[in-house]
């Protein structure tokens, strides 16, 4: 794998991501560009304008800057996968980013050697319920994570008790940090997630086993195997 990438987490409309512009190397958003927090004193049309930044800057470094797709873009591919704090007076405005001619620079996950970029975490629960659709997508995970999106959406809207659904496992993008942590266990134990969504209220990243949570409004460097502040 690369020896370094820098990671930038759930953004939610704030700027502290910016320094990633002057990056040289491998950057990785988790996605949740959009969904501003008005506590913070941002505003959707900040979250507007930075994901229109963000855009221009995988468009002029295609080959080292990755674009996830977050639970918060999901809703504005189609209005009928609406979830919690949609804005209707933003949709036209992101659903052409997400679907226009700009559609490819997204994706839902990206795999660099056993690290698993994907902004909520696979549940071993939802990858053994969509197995046999998954493995018609391709041989590599990143390919059968992706494919699947590409090719039937509507599963990527699973949602479990955890984050208020009814479905019995969470996808990819909805998925609770302890719903990860608390399955007997993880559904490849080779792997290492890198997930956002579940807001930490401290410093530092939670890291457990297979699963590693960085969602605190800093940038990280993977670096040989480390997580560190960048």
């Amino acid at each position: 794998m690369k020896n370094e990438i820098l990671i930038v987490p759930d953004i939610h409309g704030r700027d502290f991501w910016k320094p990633a512009l002057e990056y040289t190397g491998d950057v990785i958003f988790v996605g949740d560009y959009v969904d501003h927090y008005p506590q913070e004193k941002f505003s959707e049309e900040n979250a507007y304008e930075g994901l229109q930044r963000i855009v221009a800057f995988k468009r002029e470094f295609p080959e080292r800057v990755t674009l996830l797709i977050g639970n918060h873009e999901f809703h504005y591919y189609d209005m009928k996968f609406q979830a919690s704090r949609f804005d209707g007076k933003y949709y036209e405005k992101y659903h052409e980013i997400l679907t226009g001619d700009t559609s490819d620079l997204f994706q839902m996950c990206k795999q660099v050697g056993k690290y698993l970029f994907i902004h909520a975490g696979i549940t071993k629960g939802w990858y053994e319920l969509h197995h046999r659709e998954l493995l018609e997508q391709g041989d590599t995970l990143e390919a059968q994570i992706n494919g699947l999106f590409k090719n039937n959406p509507s599963s990527f809207y699973e949602c479990s008790g955890y984050r208020g659904g009814w479905d019995d496992f969470s996808s990819p993008i909805w998925a609770d940090v302890n719903e990860l942590w608390e399955e007997p266990e993880h559904f490849a134990p080779d792997i290492i997630q890198i997930i956002g969504h579940t807001q930490i209220l401290k410093d530092e990243p939670i890291i457990k086993e297979n699963v590693w949570l960085v969602d605190n409004g800093q940038l990280y460097l993977l670096q040989n195997g480390e997580l560190k502040k960048y």
